[in-house]
């Protein structure tokens, strides 16, 4: 495939993130300005402070005296781009930026601990009227990104000291977040959490457990990924849909249609190989195929942009964009079925034309008529990097300008 677009729109953003030393504004962090500290005790404000950051079209955080952070779950996405990249260019300055960044997640979130791995992905506070998740919590996204991380940093540059690191994040995924509620295995969101399955967070504990077996084949990670499978199969819509959580108490779902479905996608296709079951392969084939049904021909249109929260189409949303080129680019490593890589690529080509800044960053939200231009380091920068660096890796991209990718051009 022609990759000159990817290139330099990759190579324009690693420019920018690296100018910007990967501090950066979030959206969920409305409460660490100084004016909400004030109102601490106030949830409801609270809460609508974080949502008029999220969705302002202007960018209140100076007037709010909210700073930049570092977001340990962008580091782990960054450093696993880093990774990809020097797999297919060789060049050195990937590889030393990816160590770099792996160094700086083991020296601040593992413990001497054997067993311990807090790994939390937000340097605030976020609150939301079911949800409570402060900066000293480890949180399963946080865990999985920087297990899988790990993981690579092990196949691309072959120190058993990365595998050790994600074997000793497994033992706190399985021990600390693994939850058993009337004979259904789901895996939390925290370790504190309780009530609530959310579905999406299960599918990703799924696909970095498959990311391990390949290393260190393990039978009782086996059984938990086919318990795990069986929830997703047991829970998907008849058009191929997940909803985003189940209410325990009350039987009820949550429903909120987006990148998330990517996700449980990313876990079932990547764990489908690791399946001893020869009914539940079959089963969860179908699942597949009619998962990815949903999303691309209901989710994203023809032209390569993703609704918000399907149906809802605006705004159009950087992370749903990313995710989407993350998804069919694993589809076709996967499946080996070029559409999937087509379509990875069509969504990359309309996400960098309508939503890259001519500074290399991207934007956060489309609208009709205006676009927020707030740039989010790990909503927006960090996952487009990932993205872009998958389907590169996908393609199995190089031309005669790669070899000049992060050499100050």
């Amino acid at each position: 495939m022609d990759t000159q677009m990817f290139w330099d729109s990759l190579n324009s953003l690693y420019s920018w993130v690296k100018r910007e030393r990967y501090l950066g504004w979030d959206p969920y962090d409305g409460l660490s300005g100084k004016i909400s500290r004030k109102f601490a005790d106030k949830k409801l404000l609270n809460i609508a402070i974080i949502q008029l950051n999220l969705y302002s079209p202007v960018n209140l955080r100076p007037l709010f005296g909210i700073r930049k952070g570092r977001s340990n779950k962008a580091l782990a996405l960054f450093s696993r781009a880093y990774l990809y990249l020097y797999s297919i260019t060789g060049s050195e300055e990937f590889k030393i930026e990816a160590k770099t960044i792996l160094n700086a997640l083991e020296e601040q979130n593992i413990s001497n601990d054997n067993r311990k791995f807090s790994c939390a992905s937000y340097y605030f506070a976020y609150i939301a009227p079911k949800h409570y998740l402060s900066s000293s919590v480890p949180d399963i996204i946080c865990v999985t990104e920087s297990i899988k991380s790990f993981v690579t940093a092990y196949e691309v540059l072959g120190k058993r000291k990365y595998l050790n690191l994600a074997l000793r994040g497994t033992n706190f995924l399985v021990n600390d977040l693994l939850e058993l509620y009337k004979d259904v295995a789901y895996f939390k969101y925290t370790p504190e959490e309780r009530g609530k399955i959310v579905f999406n967070v299960s599918a990703l504990a799924l696909e970095t457990i498959a990311s391990l077996l390949k290393h260190a084949f393990n039978t009782s990670l086996i059984e938990i990924g086919e318990n795990i499978i069986e929830l997703l199969l047991k829970h998907q819509r008849k058009d191929g849909a997940w909803p985003y959580s189940l209410y325990l108490d009350s039987g009820i779902y949550y429903w909120q249609i987006d990148y998330h479905q990517g996700f449980i996608l990313d876990g079932l296709a990547t764990f489908l190989p690791y399946i001893q079951n020869e009914e539940l392969r079959k089963i969860t084939l179908k699942s597949i195929e009619s998962g990815v049904s949903f999303y691309m021909n209901r989710q994203f249109s023809s032209d390569g942009w993703s609704y918000y929260r399907y149906p809802i189409k605006y705004p159009i949303d950087i992370h749903n964009q990313a995710q989407g080129i993350i998804t069919f680019s694993k589809l076709y490593k996967a499946f080996s079925d070029l559409k999937y890589l087509n379509f990875a690529k069509r969504i990359a080509e309309w996400t960098i034309r309508n939503m890259q800044d001519s500074s290399g960053y991207f934007y956060t939200h489309k609208w009709p008529g205006f676009v927020n231009k707030t740039p989010y380091m790990r909503w927006a920068q960090a996952w487009m990097m990932l993205a872009l660096s998958e389907l590169l890796v996908a393609g199995g991209a190089l031309n005669e300008n790669s070899n000049s990718v992060c050499m100050g051009i």
